[in-house]
This record gives C-alpha cells, sequence and structure tokens, in this order.
C-alpha cells in the first residue's frame, strides 16, 4: 500500500505553509467573488467551484505524492517545476494574509479610540420555545451542530464617540439590525422575539441595513415582524444584495412604507431631531442605486454644518463615505463572518477587502462606521460568531 515517504521535519512545515496559503488564497477569492454585482445564481454557481478546488487541490496533491513519480526534494529544481510551483503561489499568499491580518488588528487598535461596547443582553431560544417554532427542519437539524449559535443572539450596546456631533444629538440612540433573511427558514416566531427585544431596547431610531427578503412569499409575514417594530424617530431601511432574490423588490418596498418604515435606498433626506438638521441618506450599491444626487445635497444651513448619516448594505461602500463627507455609516452585509477561529478571527466575509469589514467598529477621518453582524443568513451556520441586535449611543468625542 502506498505511504508517504520519509520527509524531513523542514519539508513537512513547508507543505504545511503551502496547505495554509492555498486556504488563505482560495478564501480570499470567495470574499472577491461574493462581493461582486452579479446575478446570484452565477456567484453561486463561482462559489461552488471556489469550494471544490479549495478541497480538490489538496487531495489532489497527496494523489501525486503517493502514485505520482517520485519527487528528489532535495533538487532544488524541483521546487521550480509543476506541481511544486503552486507552492510558491500560495506561500507568498499566506505572507500576505500575515500582513493583512496585522492591518486589522491595527484597525482594531485605532477605532478602540473611537467607541466602548458591552453586552446587555441575550437570548438563547432554544431554552424557552420548542425549536420547531422557530425554524424548519433544515435549521433545527443544523442547531445541533456542536458549538452553533444561530438560534442565539446577543444584545449589545455600543458608545460612538463621533468628532463633529452636533452638542443636540449627543446621547441620541439607534438601535442597528441587520441582514433578517427572510427565507422562510426561520419562521415569523423567530423574528418577532427578535424584534420585541429591539423595541424594548427604546431607542430613538431603528435602522434596518438591508438583506431584509430572500423569497417572495416572506413578504406576507411584513405585517407581524418587521411591522411592530417602532421608535419615535421612526424606522428606516435600505435593501440588500439578498433582496435582489425577489422577482422585483418593488412589492418588498411597497409593504415596507405602507407598514410605517421609510425607505432611504438610494436616496438622502433632511430630518430634524431634537431641533438638529442632520442629512440622512441610503446607499444600495453595488446592487442597486447608490445615493443619488448627494453632490446636490446642502452641506450646512445657516452657516451650521450638516451631520451626515448613511445607511449601506456593504461595508465596501466606506470609501464612498468618507469621499462624500459622512460622519457615520451603518452596514451589515458580512455576518461577522459567520465562523471565527480563535487568533484568526474570521475566514470568509464577502466584501472586496476580505474580513477587513467582518464587523466592528472602523474610523477613518472623516467617517465612523458600525458593522453589524446581523440576525440570520441562508447558511443556517454561526460558530463564535452570534447573530446581534445592537444599540448604538452616539456621543461627541472630546
Amino acid at each position: 500500500m502506498p505511504s508517504f515517504p520519509a520527509l524531513s521535519p523542514l519539508i513537512w512545515l513547508l507543505i504545511f505553509l503551502a496547505l495554509a496559503g492555498h486556504i488563505a488564497l482560495w478564501s480570499r477569492v470567495h470574499c472577491f467573488v461574493h462581493s461582486l454585482p452579479w446575478k446570484q445564481t452565477l456567484i453561486d454557481w463561482l462559489e461552488l467551484g471556489i469550494i471544490l478546488i479549495t478541497g480538490i487541490v489538496p487531495i489532489a496533491f497527496v494523489a501525486h505524492f503517493l502514485w505520482g513519480p517520485a519527487i528528489d526534494w532535495n533538487s532544488r529544481e524541483i521546487w521550480f517545476q509543476f506541481p511544486l510551483l503552486y507552492f510558491w503561489a500560495c506561500w507568498i499568499a499566506l505572507v500576505i494574509a500575515f500582513g493583512l491580518w496585522v492591518q486589522h488588528r491595527l484597525d482594531e487598535r485605532h477605532a478602540a479610540g473611537y467607541f466602548s461596547s458591552k453586552q446587555i443582553g441575550e437570548a438563547q431560544l432554544t431554552r424557552e420555545i420548542p425549536v420547531e417554532h422557530l425554524a424548519v427542519p433544515k435549521v433545527q437539524l443544523a442547531n445541533r451542530f456542536p458549538g452553533n449559535q444561530i438560534l442565539e443572539y446577543v444584545v449589545t450596546e455600543k458608545e460612538l464617540r463621533l468628532p463633529r456631533l452636533p452638542k443636540a444629538l449627543d446621547g441620541f440612540t439607534v438601535t442597528h439590525l441587520s441582514d433578517l433573511h427572510l427565507t422562510g427558514e426561520f419562521l415569523p416566531r423567530f423574528y418577532q422575539i427578535a424584534f420585541d427585544a429591539a423595541n424594548d431596547l427604546k431607542s430613538e431610531m431603528i435602522v434596518i441595513s438591508g438583506d431584509i427578503f430572500d423569497v417572495d412569499s416572506c413578504i406576507e409575514w411584513s405585517e407581524s415582524t418587521l411591522g411592530k417594530l417602532s421608535a419615535p424617530e421612526g424606522v428606516y431601511f435600505v435593501l440588500g444584495n439578498h433582496d435582489t432574490r425577489l422577482k422585483n423588490v418593488a412589492p418588498a418596498r411597497a409593504e415596507l412604507t405602507r407598514l410605517g418604515l421609510v425607505d432611504l435606498g438610494g436616496r438622502w433626506m433632511p430630518k430634524t431631531i431634537r431641533g438638529q438638521t442632520i442629512v440622512l441618506a441610503g446607499d444600495e450599491a453595488p446592487w442597486m442605486s447608490t445615493v443619488q444626487g448627494i453632490d446636490a445635497c446642502p452641506t450646512e444651513i445657516d452657516g451650521e454644518r450638516l451631520f451626515r448619516f448613511l445607511v449601506a448594505h456593504t461595508p465596501d461602500r466606506f470609501h464612498f463615505a468618507r469621499q462624500h463627507d459622512f460622519d457615520l455609516v451603518l452596514a451589515g452585509h458580512n455576518h461577522g463572518g459567520q465562523i471565527r477561529l480563535p487568533v484568526i478571527g474570521p475566514m470568509i466575509s464577502p466584501s472586496h477587502y476580505g474580513v477587513r469589514y467582518a464587523s466592528g467598529v472602523f474610523y477613518e477621518a472623516p467617517t465612523l462606521m458600525h458593522v453589524s453582524r446581523g440576525l440570520c443568513g441562508t447558511v443556517p451556520l454561526r460558530i463564535r460568531c452570534r447573530p446581534e441586535i445592537t444599540r448604538l449611543i452616539l456621543r461627541r468625542k472630546a
């Protein structure tokens, strides 16, 4: 029976590092492809191809080592020939991945001065409610996977310290929800409990940053779920890439608007809060419209600068927000990575920037961004990455 050749520890280390680099390389490709504004069916097929490549290439290498021509590991030339030539790409990918990991830690350190966070609640729903009342059998089965947190969520409170926040808005509260993913797999009872928790936070405003509906049949759930959300200054929403799976997004917008929610998709509007006028805008790019006419938006009234608040689905719009002088961005889309490994953190995030903006708070002058881990997902798996409902308290940074 074939057996692995006896190799030196150095060779085994190089093989292991190549495997790690292979995973890092194709994870990043996965992130990039999933962020593109292409039809979801095409993305799904490409995603399947990437998953197959990620799994099959290591198997192919093992097969080559076992049954292919004998490899002279001590020969310099062999490291520059097929198939070991691929190792170089993997090692380079691993070095780049490590550099990006360091960059992400620096991002966290930089943002740390602009917010503080604490957990103020949590729910492990299956302790109190039969799981069959919360989700369909597919999700019930997935929930049995060790460590899966898909039917749990945490409620966090974060103070965001904004350098240009008007004095009148100091202490203003916003509940941030994202990625509700009404697919029919999580049942209305799940959402009703979560939205009751959101209402109980008694924030002045509620914001939903996209991916509300995945299937048309769930729009009829709106009245008993989303229609119960309420806040003194209103409930606002944008749509995301999964909402484009609907046959037509217009009925979804119309139903939410009928229930009193405010559609911010692709537009800006002035709003007076606590006697202070601000600009509130919604960005659904790249899948739908960016903020139309933003260049015509006034920057001040009576000599006083207007605070700018953007709701976007993807945090990839952070740089758009900075270019247009927004003070605050709320986004979602990345689900926190859904699976987060110790030390390494999230592996997959559907973003041009990989896992950089998977979740959390980020600051690049003049803009602060909060990225929610979201409430649900189409893949019913969450490891070390519980869904979240967040209460944001805006504060003036000294």
